[in-house]
């Protein structure tokens, strides 16, 4: 059911675009190349090839990998992630222009998505506009972004879940001046955290998609959590302030993360940058693709005492079917979802006295955020029916759209996404990420009260709408609107489950900005 189409689809993006500025790509070329227009303030090279690294004891594993270099502007705008299978860090500041050439050294085709970012539709990594090994594409952007975490990884239809699962993905990091006004931990002081879990065969080799079809309907889950690329990793710090850039890389995993010691988590930004003011919370819920900027002060800490951020136990029937729903069907990770584990232990090691006093107030959101948008909303369902997620009943089709998928450029809309359907009668949570500028979160309800009731121990204890968000958790039988303003940029944009397994399986649709 699903349509695939790949640069031959490129005319018929042509014929629903404005000519003006097209690059060479979708006028039949093979790659997009730099325009000399264009002079970027920070300029890069990012290539994606096949690697090695040592994740457990014995032979070292197979990966694919992002490596990059600085061609021009500051060294720290790229900032590889020592030990690990990970792609550097990016880090620019907002309103730079920037320009990063890919490289496909990959045995098939790619492209790059800019995760959070409000880009325009040529550099936002649609899957029709892949390119063939041995190709490169050149982004050029300026960055609107406000100071966040956002990423960047794969986007290929159909193969996004195992050029990810293999190690294609990094962290990309904005700042502005509303941020370093703060004072906010930095340098040594900022650690980036992103959590991803994998299988391994005897020989230390990634295992994926081992269950086949059942995997690929439920999400795909490892048997070992790994933090950066690492086993359990213990990261030596001081009795300071510290700021946690926390990442969920997972193909399908939902975290619920605490600190060991029952200390409340300090949350200061989300997807889309820091929050208005602080907020405590004792769990918080982070689904795949989802970030969180976490604050932890260990000034009152003895030396030589650890401190771990964990994952919490919760009913792994709340985010997915179990075996005990279809018994013998399962071919489950022996790590299911909602299971608790030590992710990434922060161990004191030195005693430093460095004053310091987190703001009450972080940041001010724009004007069209301060309001319930009045405007009729547009429903998206979630359902699942002979063995294919839908959203309203469609699946992918590479340069389609609906009717009430064309939007204009600039405009606000609510989104009434409902999680209703299942296999079996049993839904899934779904985290659904939208393409362009972040989005706020107006109301969670369930279709059995109105209302969402928490019951202790369950994930719904860690649910966090507050801030900008690029993907929400919607937990089975929730209705959730969301208030979204469009991007200025015309083109395509997608909106789809960020779970890839059903990403790839056609769980994807696109809207036209115009």
């Amino acid at each position: 059911m699903v349509q695939w189409l790949g640069l031959g689809a490129a005319s018929s993006v042509i014929s629903r675009l404005p000519a003006a500025g097209i690059p060479s790509l979708l006028m039949g070329e093979s790659s997009h190349r730099a325009t000399t227009a264009f002079d970027p303030d920070v300029e890069l090279s990012l290539t994606a090839a096949p690697g090695e690294v040592a994740v457990l004891p014995g032979q070292p594993t197979r990966v694919w990998q992002f490596t990059g270099s600085v061609l021009k502007g500051p060294t720290e705008s790229l900032r590889a992630m020592p030990g690990s299978w990970l792609g550097p860090t990016i880090r620019v500041q907002r309103g730079q222009r920037v320009r990063i050439t890919f490289s496909n050294r990959l045995p098939e085709a790619s492209i790059v998505h800019w995760h959070g970012l409000d880009v325009p539709f040529l550099m936002d990594g649609h899957p029709s506009l892949v390119i063939p090994s041995g190709a490169d594409y050149v982004y050029e952007f300026e960055v609107r972004n406000r100071a966040g975490t956002y990423w960047y990884h794969p986007h290929p239809h159909m193969r996004t879940g195992h050029q990810v699962y293999h190690g294609l993905a990094g962290m990309f990091v904005v700042t502005d001046d509303e941020e370093r006004a703060l004072g906010l931990p930095s340098g040594e002081e900022e650690l980036q955290l992103v959590l991803q879990d994998r299988r391994f065969d005897a020989q230390n080799q990634l295992v994926y998609l081992a269950g086949g079809m059942m995997d690929q309907m439920m999400g795909f889950l490892g048997d070992r959590l790994l933090v950066n690329g690492t086993l359990q990793p213990v990261l030596p710090v001081a009795t300071r302030a510290y700021r946690l850039r926390v990442l969920n890389g997972s193909n399908a995993r939902i975290y619920k993360l605490k600190w060991s010691d029952g200390t409340p988590l300090t949350v200061i930004g989300g997807d889309g940058g820091l929050l208005e003011a602080p907020a405590t919370r004792r769990f918080l819920t982070l689904a795949p693709a989802q970030r969180a900027d976490i604050i932890v002060d260990l000034s009152q800490h003895a030396v030589g005492t650890t401190i771990s951020l964990d994952t919490a136990a919760y009913p792994a029937e709340e985010v997915s079917m179990t075996d005990a729903t279809a018994p013998g069907m399962l071919q489950a990770s022996a790590v299911p979802n909602g299971v608790a584990r030590s992710l990434v232990a922060l161990k004191v090691v030195r005693r430093e006295r460095v004053p310091w006093i987190l703001p009450s107030r972080l940041s001010t959101f724009a004007p069209e955020w301060n309001g319930v948008a009045t405007v009729a909303a547009r429903r998206v369902t979630i359902d699942f029916r002979r063995m294919q997620w839908f959203l309203s009943g469609r699946v992918f089709e590479m340069t389609s759209t609906a009717p009430e998928e064309q939007v204009a450029a600039g405009g606000t809309q609510v989104w009434e996404l409902s999680n209703l359907g299942g296999m079996m009668g049993q839904p899934m949570a779904h985290p659904i990420h939208i393409h362009g500028p972040q989005f706020r979160i107006l109301e969670r309800r369930t279709a059995a009260t109105g209302a969402t009731t928490i019951k202790a121990g369950s994930i719904r204890e860690g649910l966090f709408d507050g801030g900008w968000r690029d993907t929400i958790l919607i937990l089975p039988g929730e209705t959730v609107r969301l208030q979204l303003h469009y991007t200025d940029f015309p083109g395509l944009y997608l909106y789809h489950c960020h779970i890839l397994e059903h990403e790839d399986g056609g769980m994807m649709r696109n809207f036209k900005v115009s």
